[in-house]
């Protein structure tokens, strides 16, 4: 695991092994430091000219990697390019946040012992210096993460260098005030990122690997930690509470379902509540409408939203909000066998409502109705999120780049997706219009799962669906079906799974004000 530091010296002040250098187009300075000319001045006196020769102009994506000697030491300089830096902000802080990442892989590669990183003034991402400082902890830590559980031939170690970040004022880090503000905002990003790389790992790991019993045990274990009160119950407790919708997915494995419920209380008087719940399809197979060859593969991954949840579960255990916080995470894998629902059955879910089950592999939407109606009976939630690898449609609409947000409460979009922005946890609203509701209307129940097909919107009918299970809550439902793994053109998510929502809903239940309420 590497580590991540807030150093007080200015950038060239630190004796490491590389220095992350971003810069413009045409090789322009990002801060009010000009940071070429100090290399020009003390090791390479042409080092524009060099820079250019190579083809290095500070183009968007760029990076070039030049060795010199300080101290009479060896260091490495990675130049990264950020381009003209003429777009929003948001869209300007995540492409710094993508160059620091490439520098970071750099670093990695050429295996330094350490590196510093210059970082700009916040203001110019319209966010506080530590806010910048915690992003990039939080970057880096998801920037150096692998999945290598499985691999026999280990010929290095993982890497475990230190990154020292250098705020673009360090004469303002010297003040103790100032200085703790900004360490506190670094430890903060290290532990969201740590935690982020835990969830990766858990979605990475094969379905013989993590069963609804491991993960349970995993949010088991983080509910010791903190402190938490933790409710974990199998088949014949949700049949008791007639949780039907758990049930009828369950029933097709040999590996019994977990429900499970963390709780973290808060001292402050008054708070308000917020529930997160995260949809926990270990593997889905599609059921008894079994899925094909080319859509099997990958469906470990359909477990992400629950392993949101339970890692913003342990950051909240570590940073202690002043709001109330419940997990919940319904743990199940969508088997065929002479026990799994048929499409046709029908079922009543914990609200009295009666489904038809149309289509089978439309399980997630079932095991999180019963999750929105028990969140909703035993703690009366202010606000209530759920995330969900729900339906591949999602890609179809915002590709593997934006996390679809399906609510009718505009304000409660309007927070998320700026939160989103600043995060890099990026999302995007699809409406949810009342007209949507023809689409599950079933001939034999109440609603059906599946979705007519001429309403089309595969997305927004899931969403719509779980809606008939929120009664008083404010509610959003996110669909991180597109951004949950695999994603393509983001280096600092790798391959397999992203993490993604948990920057989103921490940013989320950390910063949650009358503003986010009203």
């Amino acid at each position: 695991m590497i580590s991540v530091k807030l150093t007080q010296q200015a950038f060239w002040q630190n004796n490491v092994e590389g220095y992350v250098i971003p810069l413009k187009k045409d090789l322009a300075p990002l801060s009010t430091e000009n940071l070429l000319e100090h290399i020009e001045e003390h090791y390479y006196p042409h080092l524009k000219e060099l820079l250019k020769k190579h083809q290095f102009d500070g183009e968007k994506g760029q990076t070039f990697t030049l060795t010199g000697k300080k101290a009479d030491t060896l260091v490495q300089f990675l130049f990264v390019g950020v381009g003209t830096m003429l777009g929003s902000w948001h869209q300007e802080l995540e492409t710094f946040r993508r160059a620091v990442a490439a520098g970071i892989l750099m670093a990695k590669k050429n295996y330094l012992n350490d590196v510093a990183i210059a970082l700009p003034a916040g203001s110019i991402f319209n966010i506080s210096d530590n806010e910048l400082a915690k992003q990039m902890a939080i970057l880096a830590h998801m920037a150096i993460y692998e999945f290598t559980t499985f691999k026999t031939d280990k010929k290095r170690a993982p890497w475990a260098g230190t990154l020292f970040l250098c705020p673009a004022h360090p004469e303002l880090v010297e003040r103790a005030s100032s200085q703790s503000e900004k360490e506190r905002a670094v430890e903060v990003g290290n532990i969201i990122g740590a935690a982020i790389n835990q969830a990766r790992h858990w979605a990475d790991l094969p379905a013989n690997h993590m069963t609804p019993t491991v993960l349970a045990s995993e949010a088991e274990r983080i509910a010791i930690k903190h402190g938490f009160k933790a409710t974990v119950f199998g088949r014949e407790k949700a049949l008791e509470l007639q949780m039907g919708g758990f049930c009828a997915v369950d029933a097709g494995s040999e590996q019994e379902g977990k429900f499970v419920v963390l709780e973290y209380k808060t001292k402050a008087p008054n708070a308000p509540t917020i529930a997160l719940c995260g949809k926990g399809v270990i593997f889905d197979t599609g059921g008894i409408n079994l899925k094909p060859t080319s859509g099997i593969s990958g469906m470990k991954f359909d477990m992400s939203g629950a392993a949101a949840v339970i890692t913003v579960m342990d950051i909240i255990g570590q940073l202690k909000p002043n709001v109330n916080v419940i997990g919940l995470t319904p743990l199940v894998e969508n088997m065929p066998s002479g026990k799994a629902a048929r499409p046709d059955d029908v079922i009543t879910c914990m609200n009295g409502k009666t489904v038809e089950i149309q289509n089978t592999d439309a399980e997630g939407r079932l095991i999180l109705s019963d999750t929105l109606c028990y969140a909703e009976k035993y703690f009366k939630p202010d606000v209530m999120l759920d995330i969900a690898t729900l339906t591949g449609a999602v890609q179809h609409a915002l590709g593997h780049f934006y996390t679809g947000v399906m609510t009718k409460d505009d304000a409660l979009a309007d927070a998320l997706i700026a939160m989103g922005r600043k995060t890099g946890d990026r999302s995007w609203q699809l409406p949810m219009d009342d007209d949507f509701k023809g689409a599950i209307r079933s001939d034999v129940a109440d609603i059906h799962n599946n979705g007519s097909s001429a309403y089309f919107a595969g997305t927004i009918v899931g969403a719509t669906f779980l809606s008939n299970f929120v009664e008083k809550a404010r509610w959003a439902h996110l669909d991180i079906a597109g951004t949950a793994h695999d994603v393509p053109a983001i280096n600092y998510v790798g391959k397999g799974s992203t993490g993604a929502g948990i920057r989103l809903l921490t940013e989320f239940v950390m910063t949650f004000t009358e503003q986010a309420k009203n």
